[in-house]
């Protein structure tokens, strides 16, 4: 947090700021991407927090109250990536993955999925980040890119 504000004076931001932090073996934290705008690593505010980072920055940048940024509780979230080739992207798997009522799919609407990609996100709010996480992952497992 300390960091994220630091750099956010700095720059006399208004609207979000993503610092994307990597931890070292150390233990010391290293800056890997700033964005001044929403970002995908907070993409789990869409269900995990009182106010979303979407409407934060809308409201930030318009000169509204700032909402609420109190998490719902532990929240998981975990990328959904491309696979193999390059070619049209066909999501499989939706419904397994939503067997869980409180599994979120949320897919970019990219037409093309190659491998590495990231494609969407599964996001899961829990009673502790653990089981939030487990249960994320297997929604994710549930899916995969058709050939």
């Amino acid at each position: 947090i300390e960091i994220a504000d630091s750099v956010a004076r700095r720059l006399d931001l208004v609207g979000v700021l993503t610092v994307e932090l990597f931890q070292l073996r150390g233990g010391g934290l290293m800056i890997n991407e700033l964005a001044p705008r929403v970002h995908n690593s907070g993409h789990w505010s869409i269900e995990g927090a009182a106010t979303s980072q979407f409407e934060q920055h809308l409201r930030a940048i318009l000169g509204l109250p700032l909402g609420s940024v109190a998490p719902h509780g532990p929240t998981a979230m975990v990328n959904l990536l491309g696979t193999g080739p390059d070619r049209d992207a066909r999501l499989a798997g939706v419904p397994e993955a939503l067997a869980d009522p409180g599994v979120h799919v949320h897919v970019y609407g990219k037409r093309r999925v190659f491998e590495r990609r990231k494609m969407g996100h599964v996001t899961v709010v829990g009673s502790d980040a653990d089981e939030a996480l487990d249960r994320a992952r297997a929604a994710r497992a549930a899916l995969r890119w058709e050939d």
